[in-house]
């Protein structure tokens, strides 16, 4: 053998590790299992708003009430591919759980569950189970609502004392949306883990502007609107619920810098003119205007 023909054979076979070198470090850095288990969950006949962590933050959502031997609690629980939930029963189910990392991922670690078995699945309400599945710390962090109107009428006084002690909604409560199962819009407020004012279904449809009442130019949002509408809020049953009707205002409140998200802030708006007419009729009422400014954090 030349050294011209032993060189090329060099050249090759140095090529051809690099090769297989290439390949290992794809296969290292490619998707890896680091975890895996297998449990029984007893799942709840329902499903309760709830506090789930996904992609780096909290968010809520409708989230299926769990209990994990030899646990007692009620904790939230995510999606279970495979799982087919019926309202109205409590199942007994095996899952198997299993943990990723890719470094190639915009979220490099998560977690994965499949159904392997119904176990039991049984016509019954779960016993004990909580209002909602929602951290005191998660809601703390929500802003109570902002309370405003505006008065014209000889007895401004009697008006605005009636307004101030009968509020539509409760003034000390934090205000959350999310959405349902099926997305549909919903709505709860907490005051604290026993005090629950919802949750609501809400109904919701486009405005345009010029359909919104002319009184409401006298208590404008302080904030650069972006969307109109209005809300109705339902109970479960999809009955309306007294005096829980809105015009809507969606916007980014006057202090935000960021405007590329969701809008900042919620402006839920009535005209109470008309009822305060025949409520106080020696008062000479010519305008009633309430708004609430609700955050939009939690959506």
């Amino acid at each position: 053998m030349n050294a011209k023909d032993f060189f090329g054979i060099l050249l090759m076979a140095m090529f051809a590790v690099v090769g297989l070198t290439a390949c290992s470090d794809d296969d290292e850095e490619g998707r890896k299992v680091t975890d895996y288990k297998e449990y029984v969950l007893t799942v709840a006949s329902e499903k309760i708003p709830g506090v789930l962590w996904s992609e780096g933050f909290n968010y809520l959502s409708e989230v299926y009430a769990v209990k994990q031997e030899p646990s007692d609690e009620w904790s939230a629980f995510g999606n279970i591919d495979g799982f087919e939930f019926e309202k109205g029963y409590e199942y007994q189910i095996k899952i198997g759980e299993t943990s990723y990392l890719d470094y190639s991922m915009g979220t490099p670690a998560w977690t994965e569950r499949e159904l392997l078995e119904v176990i039991s699945k049984d016509k019954k309400d779960s016993e004990n189970l909580p209002l909602h599945l929602i951290p005191k710390a998660y809601y703390d962090n929500i802003p109570l609502p902002q309370y405003r109107y505006a008065v014209e009428a000889d007895n401004k006084e009697l008006i605005e004392q009636d307004l101030k002690d009968n509020s539509l909604i409760p003034l000390d409560y934090h205000d959350m949306l999310y959405r349902g199962e099926d997305a549909t819009l919903k709505w709860i407020a907490l005051q604290d883990d026993n005090k629950v004012f919802g949750p609501y279904i809400i109904q919701s449809k486009s405005k345009a502007p010029e359909e919104m009442p002319e009184s409401y130019k006298v208590l404008p949002p302080d904030a650069r609107i972006v969307g109109y509408g209005e809300w109705t809020f339902l109970d479960e049953a999809e009955n309306s619920i007294d005096n829980l009707s809105f015009d809507v205002f969606m916007g980014y409140a006057t202090q935000t810098k960021d405007v590329d998200r969701t809008p900042s802030a919620i402006y839920l708006y009535k005209d109470l003119t008309e009822y305060y007419k025949t409520k106080y009729p020696e008062a000479n009422v010519e305008t009633v205007v309430i708004s609430y400014m609700l955050s939009a954090e939690s959506l």
